[in-house]
């Protein structure tokens, strides 16, 4: 696929996503929802690399983008603090998200992806809960968690549809693009800006990161050189993930 087809193909997702997760109240009160484009791409990444894709594919990609968003939203409440009128509202939209996710599984009789993504979830939320109240003391286990956050649900996408060759590129790439975020100026959009390395750490496990990833890419002989180049340019040119 060629680069303006593979920007059409994540645009039209985006925009399905957003009209499947729309609530006039929602979105009057508490906003436009900012959607995850790194993240969607890397969840199309079959699709743009021309494999087969189904309407239940289709569907559970929607599905797992209003769980991602509703994570994201979720991310930005304060634990401390969540009285606020606009924290509370962050919380019904991030729940009103997760209702979208499980009302589009619903729709779905497949129950083996119903409990693989549950289990994901889960996964999630455990390594949420670790990385903020008791992290581990080494970067190397950080990243892993947080990829681990990151890719969950995406990786038991990949599994249940027959898309496994693929894991081993974005379980490379989230910790990558965490790295590449905690160098900028302007932490607020970053998940866990407290476990951010020092520069000096930041530069040789961006490095470490880097060649883990050219090594994958190196040996993912099934990817297609516009697909290949789409996601090189997303770590090289730091582009912005959220719009």
């Amino acid at each position: 696929m060629e680069t303006q087809g593979f920007t059409d193909e994540v645009d039209n997702y985006i925009q399905n996503l957003r009209r499947a997760i729309y609530q006039p109240i929602i979105e009057r009160d508490a906003g436009h929802a900012a959607i995850d484009r790194r993240k969607a791409t890397l969840l199309l990444l079959p699709l743009l690399n021309g494999e087969q894709w189904t309407d239940e594919m289709h569907t559970t990609a929607l599905a797992i983008g209003a769980i991602h968003t509703a994570f994201d939203i979720h991310d930005q409440i304060d634990i401390e603090d969540a009285s606020s009128k606009e924290q509370q509202l962050m919380v019904l939209a991030g729940d009103h998200f997760s209702g979208i996710h499980y009302k589009l599984l619903a729709s779905i009789p497949n129950f083996h992806l119903i409990r693989s993504l549950s289990a994901a979830i889960a996964r999630i939320n455990e390594c949420k809960t670790t990385l903020l109240q008791s992290p581990p003391n080494s970067l190397e286990d950080r990243l892993r968690l947080i990829s681990e956050v990151e890719s969950a649900c995406i990786v038991e996408f990949y599994h249940t549809f027959g898309f496994t060759r693929y894991v081993a590129i974005i379980e490379a790439l989230f910790p990558l693009l965490w790295l590449i975020e905690s160098k900028r100026e302007d932490l607020s959009n970053m998940k866990f800006p407290h476990l951010a390395p020092t520069t000096a750490d930041t530069e040789q496990w961006i490095e470490w990161c880097q060649r883990n990833l050219d090594d994958r890419l190196q040996n993912s002989f099934f990817l297609h050189k516009p697909v290949l180049n789409q996601l090189e340019a997303m770590f090289e040119l730091g582009e912005s993930k959220l719009i």
